[in-house]
């Protein structure tokens, strides 16, 4: 199944300087927790972006690099066509699509399932998600702590 995982501020901010404008444990337990043991794939800049905060790709995950630069790094499989790689990927197992924007824009429109942290607070920042059209989703699963709001849409079939 494809999965799309984000934490998305009120105002729709999702990024700062290729970095998250906010640190919530809550939040990056529950990433952790969801993506444990599953095929992550991300964009070059994410997967940068993770190296530079762990040192690391992103420690009991199978990562993936969606690039069009030929980027290469040990141990990592990579792709220059994200959408063919998505729809081939076994049906019987989860792929989580971890950003940045443009991974996401590409791939909203092909995501089975939708891990979103809604954050009630706006954010200063300098990337935002794209609009959602919740019309096309049934919410399955939503859990409130404090001022973060985790929630599963699925996909309705059409």
């Amino acid at each position: 199944m494809i999965n799309l995982i984000v934490a998305i501020a009120r105002n729709n901010v999702i990024g700062k300087g290729n970095e998250l404008p906010w640190h919530y444990k809550e939040d990056m337990e529950y990433f952790r927790r969801t993506t444990l043991n599953k095929t992550v794939i991300m964009g070059e800049a994410t997967f940068q972006s993770i190296l530079g905060y762990i040192g690391k790709p992103l420690p009991n995950r199978t990562s993936v690099i969606a690039t069009l630069s030929g980027y290469q790094y040990p141990g990592v499989e990579t792709t220059d066509d994200i959408i063919s790689y998505l729809k081939n990927f076994p049906k019987d197992q989860d792929i989580f699509i971890i950003g940045g924007k443009v991974i996401y824009d590409i791939t909203l429109d092909i995501a089975d399932r939708l891990y979103i942290t809604h954050i009630d607070k706006d954010y200063d920042g300098d990337v935002y998600f794209s609009e959602i059209d919740y019309s096309k989703y049934n919410l399955v699963q939503e859990q409130v702590r404090g001022e973060l709001r985790f929630c599963v849409y699925e996909r309705r079939a059409t």
